[in-house]
């Protein structure tokens, strides 16, 4: 790449600021507070729900579930997947996501952090320098760029090319039609760059660094507007946006927008259809894929260190792998099989590559770090299901060990949602180390340390979860001995003992508190918030149709995009 002329860097200067005051105007007003009266119950030392207003289901006790009442319309920054995703799909480039502002997880869920997260300055300039990159790639290719352009710009103040171009990019990337005022502001600054740079091509090149560093693309506003009975709905636009990047993870198309500008997304056979065509082209797979990678937390498997000495296969391409084939095979038993959600915990499905099916002691004919494939693990072995997937074991692990307590928290709060509360700060949290001469197993260890009466209670509520996962290791490596000791991989799952990992998946699968919760937590990723007591009702409606539907994720998805609740906002406070 050449180096950048003084007026380049000048003018990139200039762009750069102007979308540093767009982030400040957007970001301006209240957002409002999405966690008001939440309704997950967390789970005291007797296993009671703390909040004294709210029964074990969520409901208030002694009445009928309150009225729904929407959530307050948000304004939310696109999380960096989203973001990547976006301008894949309109400038074919992919970003490197981990150079900008890390998400913010609020109930657990990047897409509920998006609505509060505050971007920094130096955010604005990573974003900047990210879209400009990725605009540079374009551009550098001629025949590239004239495609994306679609005419030939002649720099002049009311060049129609410049215009014409800007409003048609403009529409998808901000997802609604440009105003006037703003083609004219847009429409400038290719004007002003083509006259100090003499050239009409980085005219246009500006004015698409400008069109998507804009808040405009970075922030989707759910603000709504009012209906004909006064009650404020998404716009057409709005419900386009959501639908596209709840189902897709991506920016709405040219049709979906077409629908919002007809006033088809209006009306709950409008959207369902839209729905259903966003599921089944080959981005609906996301719907349930981004969904499993935010729910079981897959971020972080690529933070897991490990200790080389005892581990020296766990490289970048097994953690990759663990990630995908985690989503892959939501998505699989989702889109390809539609099976039952709660086969997700009996399965015996992997999607692996080399490295992770050599983790499985699966044959990697065929196979490469790259090349993926749908295999089926031994019937009788002990691996089934997503809880036995190595890209859930490694998470919930330190350096050298597995951690039944960090497993059975997991379990608790995003399969019972029953969340644990954070220990008391001055509860020592290591494990002591047995003498080298008197070795003990986990288990051991973790019955001597419930001894502590200020660790009992919740110990008593995570660690039976998770022992049954004890014949995993650091990286999910099945074994049969804990320092020398075999193990005993017995537990229990809502008072049910069960005798091993395979017992607690097939319980596990029968569990329709499971399906209630799955339900629970996929109204919050969809929403974008945290439940609350008056989304009871609309909790029961979703978890009584998925029951319907044989607990099917892709009928839970359209179930929820046709729902009020999907649809409706409330004020800014």
């Amino acid at each position: 790449m050449k180096k950048p002329s003084w007026h380049e860097l000048r003018f990139s200067r200039e762009v750069a600021a102007i979308c540093a005051l767009g982030f400040a105007a957007a970001c301006t007003g209240a957002l409002g507070d999405t966690t008001e009266g939440a309704g997950s119950s967390s789970v005291g030392g007797d296993g009671s729900p703390t909040d004294p207003d709210v029964g074990g289901d969520g409901s208030p006790t002694g009445s009928d579930p309150p009225q729904f009442q929407p959530a307050a319309g948000m304004l939310r920054r696109l999380t960096r997947t989203q973001f990547r995703n976006a301008v894949r799909d309109m400038l074919g480039v992919e970003v490197d996501i981990h150079q900008l502002d890390a998400d913010s997880w609020n109930g657990n869920f990047a897409v509920i952090g998006a609505a509060t997260v505050v971007t920094s300055e130096r955010g604005v300039e990573q974003y900047h320098a990210a879209i400009e990159g990725a605009v540079d790639a374009v551009f550098a290719d001629p025949a590239r760029r004239d495609q994306f352009i679609g005419c030939a710009p002649s720099g002049a103040e009311d060049d129609a090319c410049v215009r014409g171009f800007i409003e048609a990019q403009g529409r998808r990337a901000w997802r609604r039609p440009l105003e006037a005022a703003e083609v004219d502001r847009l429409a400038a600054v290719a004007t002003k760059a083509a006259a100090e740079l003499e050239s009409a091509v980085e005219g246009a090149r500006w004015a698409t660094v400008a069109l998507f560093t804009s808040p405009n693309f970075l922030y989707r506003p759910e603000l709504g507007a009012p209906s004909a009975d006064g009650s404020l709905r998404l716009t057409g636009y709005e419900m386009a946006s959501r639908l596209a990047f709840l189902v897709w993870n991506s920016l709405p198309d040219q049709e979906l927008l077409d629908q919002a500008a007809s006033g088809a997304l209006g009306t709950v056979e409008g959207i369902r259809a839209a729905a259903t065509r966003l599921l089944e082209a080959p981005a609906g797979r996301e719907a349930v894929g981004a969904f499993a990678e935010e729910y079981m937390r897959l971020d972080r498997i690529s933070t897991q260190a490990k200790d080389a000495g005892l581990f020296p296969e766990y490289s970048p391409a097994l953690q990759a792998a663990m990630i995908r084939d985690m989503r892959g095979t939501w998505e699989v038993l989702a889109f390809d099989d539609q099976a039952s959600a709660l086969e997700l915990f009996s399965t015996t499905k992997a999607v692996v590559n080399t490295e992770l099916a050599q983790l499985y002691g699966l044959d990697t004919a065929g196979l490469g770090s790259g090349a993926f494939e749908v295999r089926s693990l031994p019937a009788d072995g002990p691996r089934v299901g997503i809880l036995s997937k190595a890209g859930f074991l490694s998470q919930f692990a330190n350096q050298k060990e597995g951690s039944p307590t960090l497993r059975g928290k997991f379990m608790r709060d995003a399969l019972m949602c029953t969340p644990i509360p954070p220990p008391p700060g001055d509860v020592a949290l290591e494990l002591p180390e047995p003498p080298a001469d008197k070795p003990l197993t986990k288990r051991q260890r973790l019955e001597i340390h419930r001894t502590e009466p200020a660790c009992a209670g919740c110990h008593s509520f995570m660690d039976p979860l998770g022992l049954p996962l004890e014949t995993f290791d650091a990286i999910g490596r099945f074994r049969t001995t804990d320092h020398g000791l075999p193990i005993d991989p017995s537990g229990e799952f809502d008072g049910v003992p069960v005798a091993d990992a395979r017992a607690l998946g097939v319980t596990l699968s029968e569990s329709a508190s499971v399906a209630e919760c799955l339900v629970r937590k996929y109204y919050m990723y969809a929403a974008g918030h945290e439940e609350r007591k008056v989304d009871k009702r609309v909790l029961d409606a979703l978890t009584a149709s998925f029951e319907g539907s044989g607990y099917k994720l892709r009928e839970l998805v359209l179930d929820v995009v046709t729902n009020d609740a999907f649809s409706s906002v409330a004020p800014q406070p």
